[in-house]
């Protein structure tokens, strides 16, 4: 007697379909905020496709702001450098803490 599992494997060509579009989803742009948690954003968020629009203003008045939306495969060389105290990388990081306290 067959089961009802046996009955819906998936055929190999419903497999390939299904890996083919996992494969696109991860070499989507996706982007990793690294600055302080705020208001509107929290660390380590990520965003499919670009920045959030939701954060169009704060990117017109901070432009540092962008450099804290970093691709996945450079996240471990900026969390390392975050650890130096007198880095590019804290620096941006404190001016976006400095940036949001004066937020409303």
């Amino acid at each position: 007697m067959s089961s009802k599992i046996e009955s819906e494997k998936a055929s190999p060509e419903m497999v390939g379909e299904a890996i083919k579009k996992a494969s696109a989803k991860e070499s989507a742009d996706v982007l990793i905020y690294v600055g302080p948690t705020v208001k509107q954003l929290t660390r380590y968020a990520s965003f499919v496709g670009g920045k959030p629009a939701h954060l169009k203003e704060h990117f017109e008045n901070c432009k540092v702001l962008e450099k804290l939306f970093i691709k996945t495969k450079d996240f471990a060389t900026f969390e390392q450098n975050l650890t130096d105290a007198n880095s590019v990388e804290m620096m941006l990081f404190k001016k976006i803490q400095d940036y949001f306290s004066e937020v409303k």
